[in-house]
């Protein structure tokens, strides 16, 4: 993934645009996934922040937010960034996402699919408030081991971003996946089945967008009848990950699902229980048509 994201290049002669070639593996059922395009516009952002005022001033994301316009599709891609604000503590920056006006999708201009405006800031050196909290769900992750079994269902292999992933959760007596807690509450652990570890923050900001979707455990062969889809996420950021982990939970709740249009609030932990990221989601389901097996 750090590979990917890391092709993002300056385009020459300017000082705040950047292209990137987003394969398919990086797609869900019909685009690309909404947390890949957040990781590659924060990488960008990024760059973009260390040629503009210094490399070591604001090293990590704290904080996104991300509207998705438009679908993004596979191709060719130009990101570019405006700085919003400087202050010593933090800094602002819009960033959009385009197709590239040669891509594929026939455009001829710089039509922006994805907007972002994300801030920066060095994690390790914030200082302030500090409280402890009680958690909204006052009870220890699922034992990966004991309490878990790895999902193998077709629908894991059925986008290349969900295949890539090794899905550990906890599953009822009716079958259906991370209904521990009840409800809409889910959790699922996740990595990489390449071996990759979760070693930055970018990849908090990609696998936010891959938890237990509430819906789809609530229904049979979901992903064969409807298509979801983001209308936008925000992402904290609280802790850089050690760049040994290898597993993640993904600990989920949507508050309600209504014609068709349903919240996410997700927690990202680390094996030993660490907030990591906060994450909060607005998503739309769609029904998918039947294929036509109409003869021409």
């Amino acid at each position: 993934m750090m590979d990917a994201i890391s092709s993002v290049s300056p385009v020459p002669g300017t000082r705040n645009r950047f292209t990137v070639e987003i394969t398919r593996d990086w797609c869900t059922q019909h685009s690309v996934l909404g947390g890949f395009s957040t990781a590659v516009m924060l990488s960008a952002g990024k760059r973009f922040i260390a040629q503009e005022v210094g490399a070591a001033r604001y090293p990590d994301p704290v904080h996104a937010f991300v509207q998705f316009l438009h679908m993004v599709h596979p191709g060719l891609l130009v990101i570019t960034c405006t700085l919003l604000r400087v202050s010593s503590k933090q800094c602002a920056v819009q960033v959009e996402l385009a197709h590239h006006p040669q891509s594929s999708d026939g455009s001829d201009s710089l039509s922006t699919k994805v907007l972002g405006i994300f801030t920066y800031a060095d994690i390790p050196r914030e200082t302030g408030l500090t409280q402890k909290g009680m958690p909204v769900v006052a009870t220890q992750l699922p034992d990966r081991g004991k309490e878990c079994i790895a999902i193998d269902d077709p629908v894991v292999y059925a986008t290349p971003v969900t295949a890539k992933m090794n899905w550990v959760a906890p599953r009822s007596p009716d079958g259906l996946w991370g209904h521990r807690l009840g409800g809409h509450h889910r959790e699922v652990w996740l990595s990489f089945r390449d071996g990759s570890t979760f070693s930055d923050l970018l990849h908090l900001a990609y696998i936010s967008d891959l938890p237990l979707q509430p819906p789809a455990t609530h229904i049979p062969d979901f992903y064969a009848k409807y298509a979801i889809s983001t209308l936008c996420l925000s992402i904290e950021f609280k802790k850089r990950p050690e760049p040994a982990t290898k597993w993640v939970m993904i600990r989920s709740n949507s508050h309600q699902v209504l014609n068709g249009r349903y919240d996410v609030e997700l927690q990202i932990f680390d094996e030993k229980g660490e907030l990591l990221a906060l994450s909060n989601h607005v998503a739309f389901t769609a029904d998918l048509k039947p294929k036509s097996t109409a003869r021409i």
